[in-house]
């Protein structure tokens, strides 16, 4: 447990430090020079990524997921030998080519854990005064604890980030391309091509009382989630196609393991921290108004939103195609952070924080009450000792 409390906050509270630094040093470089901006890989940045990626490399044997990825890579170097045959091309490729050099898990997982963060990174390179809000929602909020067990798919949400840009600017045959590069290691990002469109949705933010509606219809039908189980059986095949045919199979047979209702902190501290940016979001519009990159964010988590609730009580599996969109929500939720912070709303940023800093902590607690094993994935273990 102190182990578990030592490494999140640590590197929380390190990587916060180092983006508020380079912010800082690029706002004085725009007084001195106009627009000028500060190199992407500036000082600052390149040991924040190493802090991050130190700590991925070296975690070790937490969660299911990661186990099956330990398991796939040890056994392809040792026995030449693939525990799982139905792996996407570029995540095969991308195992095999390391495994065959010889290299340690260690460096297996650290490159995936790099993928991640540059790519958010990088996405932001233009928004560096996100940067130590991203630091500390990502290790104190949900975010690391999931990411470390989807490898893959986290690769395909941090991408989309990046990829946002393409669709604000209209470049499609290059957001197509990076769609079929991020198909090559998760099936599922054939469900970015539509997503292209989202965008272009309307939205006026002068009457909040619309996303407000929306959002409370998903949360009303997310309560009765026994329609999804007839809609679930009328795209049994379109699911199949995209990757889903044993997910699709596994709650057919078993409607229990399927639908079932939940309704606690994890799931309202985000509900309530999407009530109050749809509040401030007017404003914060207004604040970041040369950002292009913004509505289309904000749409994204409204969209995410709404679906997360909408299939809350369905299984996992159903409710992962709308975790794409989960870093468009932990961009939007700093983009709150950063007004309130410049805005000296100290209350609202209070609430936004607790709603979002105390993840981490209460999943520590749990884990610790539980008497979880080893593989419990919110206790942070190492293989180093």
């Amino acid at each position: 447990m102190i182990l578990s409390l030592a490494v999140y906050t640590g590197t929380a509270i390190v990587m916060a430090l180092l983006g508020w630094h380079v912010g800082w040093r690029e706002q004085r470089l725009r007084a001195i020079k106009g627009g000028a901006e500060l190199p992407f890989l500036s000082w600052e940045i390149v040991a924040a990524l190493l802090v991050y990626i130190a700590v991925s490399s070296a975690r070790w044997l937490t969660s299911w997921d990661y186990n099956m990825y330990y398991s796939y890579y040890v056994s392809l170097q040792s026995l030449n030998d693939f525990s799982r045959e139905n792996f996407e091309p570029g995540f095969h490729f991308v195992t095999w080519a390391m495994g065959r050099l010889g290299l340690s898990y260690v460096f297996y997982f650290a490159l995936w854990a790099a993928l991640h963060i540059v790519l958010l990174y990088y996405a932001l390179r233009h928004r560096k005064f996100l940067l130590p809000w991203i630091a500390l929602c990502i290790m104190l909020g949900p975010y690391y604890v999931q990411w470390m067990s989807t490898l893959r798919q986290t690769v395909v949400e941090c991408l989309f980030v990046l990829m946002v840009e393409l669709i604000v600017r209209r470049r499609f045959w290059w957001y197509l391309a990076l769609t079929l590069l991020a198909m090559s290691l998760h099936k599922m990002s054939i469900l970015l091509l539509p997503l292209y469109l989202v965008p272009r949705i309307p939205v006026t933010t002068g009457r909040r009382w619309l996303p407000y509606a929306l959002l409370g219809l998903c949360v009303l039908l997310g309560a009765f989630p026994q329609w999804i189980q007839w809609c679930f059986d009328k795209v049994g095949q379109v699911l199949t196609m995209v990757g889903y045919g044993h997910y699709y199979r596994l709650s057919a047979s078993n409607a229990s393991f399927a639908f079932r209702f939940v309704f606690g902190p994890t799931r309202l501290f985000p509900l309530l921290t999407g009530i109050m940016i749809i509040w401030y979001y007017p404003a914060i519009k207004q604040m970041f108004a040369g950002d292009r990159c913004l509505p289309a964010t904000y749409r994204f988590m409204l969209l995410n939103l709404g679906y997360i609730n909408l299939m809350a009580n369905t299984t996992q599996y159903i409710i992962r195609p709308g975790d794409l969109m989960r870093c468009m929500t932990l961009v939007m939720i700093c983009y709150a952070m950063c007004y309130l912070w410049r805005t000296r709303r100290w209350l609202p940023l209070a609430a936004i924080c607790a709603l979002n800093f105390y993840y981490i902590y209460y999943e520590i607690y749990k884990a610790v009450m539980v008497k979880g094993s080893i593989y419990t994935p919110e206790l942070y273990h190492t293989f180093l000792f």
